[in-house]
């Protein structure tokens, strides 16, 4: 959903014309982003928690080329999400509706999970060793099937 999509939901649910809704979700979103800016905390009870949060200043390696960087201190906003609108969100969740397979139910390519590493994204080497492996025995099945005929 984008702006105009809240907009037009906002002035479907409240019964009024689109203007109205656009100017009261405008003021909305002004007024948050003016508090967090002068350093308040807005509290949307349910809803959420949108505050400053400041980044102390600190030096980072570039990881092209290894050189440190000097980063500077920040002020940078945060939402934090209440425990409602968690709730309703787990609630809603279709992934929770859905049993999970037994073993005996998953083939064995797909028995090995996809384990990535936090930082790179790429494939761990326990990974590597189960994909591996499950697509030897897959090459000597077929070996076995050509040999029989």
């Amino acid at each position: 959903m984008n702006r105009t999509e809240l907009i037009e939901a906002v002035a479907a649910r409240a019964g009024s014309d689109q203007a109205t809704a656009r100017r009261h979700v405008d003021a909305v979103f002004e007024e948050i982003m003016e508090r967090v800016a002068a350093g308040e905390r807005v509290l949307v009870t349910g809803f959420g928690t949108f505050d400053r949060m400041s980044r102390p200043a600190r030096t980072v390696r570039n990881p092209r080329t290894g050189r440190p960087i000097d980063v500077p201190a920040t002020e940078a906003p945060r939402f934090r999400v209440g425990q409602t609108f968690r709730d309703r969100v787990a609630g809603a969740s279709p992934a929770a509706a859905v049993p999970a397979p037994r073993a005996e139910e998953i083939p064995a390519a797909e028995a090995a999970p996809e384990i990535t590493t936090k930082v790179t994204g790429k494939k761990s080497k326990k990974a590597k060793k189960a994909k591996k492996g499950a697509e030897a025995e897959k090459s000597r099945k077929g070996k076995k099937s050509k040999k029989k005929k």
